[in-house]
């Protein structure tokens, strides 16, 4: 605000408070109509009962010793933490991470308690409002002069849905109070964990390194092991690999969630604290439907996922849309819960290698080759590359040189390095869509060797299936199974290549 603002707010009487006040929403380009607002504002007051103001006149949250809560689903003491004034904690809770958040909610209503309206004053009958049997009923410990005590009862909802009807417990005094205020007082303990279950880092950089995750499902008959290799390649689209059940990359955009959806992970509520051998049974966590098995430099984490709950259709009934899921995540401090969290947060329930690996076999760049050759079992093509630095890149200081493929030989002869690119292109193309774990039954009828300059290779051997299906191995190792026409192409275009001919990549 500045001074000019500050020098018009002088005043003695509230109505000039209010003019002042609004004058200043005016000068700080509140919109809307302000004084419609403020109307409504001094309505409101004047409509709530305050219930507490008599203890003290600076009553606020930090005066609240304890609050007892006892309701239809539970009952628990909430407790001020010993030498912190606006802290507090359910003992039976104690090593679990606990909700600040709505600690202070509930004791702010506590310390403020106010009611809308008056049902009855001196009403000879408490049962017409559902106070002979309350719903719930809550005490509160105050640290004022007198260390009052208060106890109040809650019994049903008004007509309008809007509030619910109270008494101070002793006395006859109906008053209606908002349900939202109330509703803390309907809460269990559990409503009072804190739903984060692993936090995220705050930058990129404080990641711990990621070392390996298995997924386990029982819908598998494999588990999925990702990893991240010992020397990553610059040209790699993610970097960790699939190794089990077959190798491939990942795809960046799809498997984000599954190698690193565990950090910042939270739960819509939390279930069961403390559970014992009766709870992980009862919520499907004694044999659970997946496990990821997450290996970082900060320790091992193990999130355990068991049975569904179904979303309800209006009627209340459950359809067969799953909304989330029980879970237990182990290898956290102070998350010894049983949590239900959103189908939408568990990617790994379901997921197959598809739904994140790279449809690319391979990754080697041109440019880190030294040789690649085809053998059909006729005739064995031997490509010979050489690369040199590329004087035209742009480089920042202290980063590797970029790298130009300037040569390709066949039998001594240079080829068109274009064409061959292109060939290239096509072979890097080699689909990885249907990863396929039995043995072919024939004989290899095409086999492709790329050669790294640094000696690593890929070896993709080929095998005939169906007329229209081709079994591929990479690296010896049974792994997808493709369309036979893309075998064809890259024969074909191979040819092409040879002669310098521009090949169709797409």
């Amino acid at each position: 605000m500045n001074s000019k603002i500050k020098s018009i707010i002088i005043c003695a009487v509230v109505i000039l408070c209010l003019g002042a006040t609004l004058l200043v929403l005016n000068l700080t380009g509140n919109k809307g109509d302000s004084s419609s607002d403020i109307s409504s504002s001094v309505a409101d007051s004047e409509k709530t009962i305050s219930l507490t103001d008599d203890i003290a006149s600076d009553l606020d949250n930090t005066y609240v010793k304890t609050v007892e809560v006892k309701n239809e689903r539970d009952s628990f003491t909430i407790s001020k933490v010993d030498n912190k004034t606006d802290e507090w904690e359910i003992k039976a809770l104690d090593g679990i991470e606990q909700s600040s958040t709505v600690y202070s909610g509930l004791t702010s209503v506590a310390a403020s308690l106010s009611a809308t309206d008056i049902a009855e004053e001196n009403a000879e009958d408490l049962s017409k409002y559902g106070l002979a049997n309350a719903k719930a009923k809550f005490t509160v410990t105050f640290s004022d002069d007198k260390n009052t005590k208060r106890t109040y009862l809650i019994g049903d909802i008004t007509p309008n849905d809007d509030d619910y009807y109270l008494c101070e417990e002793g006395k006859n005094t109906v008053y209606t109070v908002s349900s939202g205020s109330l509703s803390y007082f309907f809460y269990t303990k559990e409503d009072f964990i804190d739903l984060t279950m692993l936090e995220k880092p705050a930058s990129d950089d404080d990641y711990p390194d990621f070392i390996k995750e298995t997924i386990k499902s029982n819908s598998l008959d494999y588990d999925m092991i990702i990893v991240t290799p010992e020397e990553s390649l610059s040209y790699m689209p993610s970097a960790q690999v699939m190794t089990e059940p077959v190798f491939a990359y990942l795809d960046v955009t799809n498997s984000a969630g599954i190698t690193h959806g565990m950090w910042g992970l939270s739960a819509t509520s939390a279930v069961a604290a403390k559970p014992d051998k009766k709870d992980f049974k009862k919520y499907g966590l004694s044999d659970p439907i997946t496990k990821v098995i997450l290996e970082t430099s900060d320790g091992t984490y193990t999130l355990s996922i068991g049975d569904p709950v179904y979303a309800k259709d209006s009627q209340g009934k459950e359809t067969t849309t799953v909304e989330s899921y029980y879970t237990y995540l182990d290898g956290v401090s102070g998350k010894d819960v049983i949590f239900l969290v959103s189908v939408n947060s568990l990617p790994w329930v379901g997921a197959e290698p598809a739904d994140f690996i790279s449809t690319l076999m391979t990754y080697n760049a041109a440019t880190d080759l030294k040789s690649v050759s085809v053998d059909d079992g006729k005739k064995k093509t031997v490509f010979k590359l050489k690369s040199v630095v590329d004087t035209d890149a742009q480089t920042e200081e202290g980063e590797q040189q970029e790298m130009m493929l300037s040569s390709v030989k066949l039998n001594g002869k240079e080829l068109n390095v274009e064409a061959w690119k292109g060939w290239y292109q096509v072979l890097l193309q080699c689909p990885a869509s249907e990863i396929y774990f039995k043995e072919p039954k024939t004989k290899c009828y095409l086999t492709v060797s790329i050669n790294r300059n640094d000696g690593g290779k890929d070896v993709l051997k080929f095998f005939k299936d169906t007329n229209r299906r081709t079994i591929v191995k990479l690296n010896g190792k049974t792994s997808y199974r493709i369309e036979s026409s893309y075998v064809n192409k890259l024969v074909s275009s191979m040819k092409l290549a040879i002669e310098g001919k521009e090949i169709q990549t797409n």
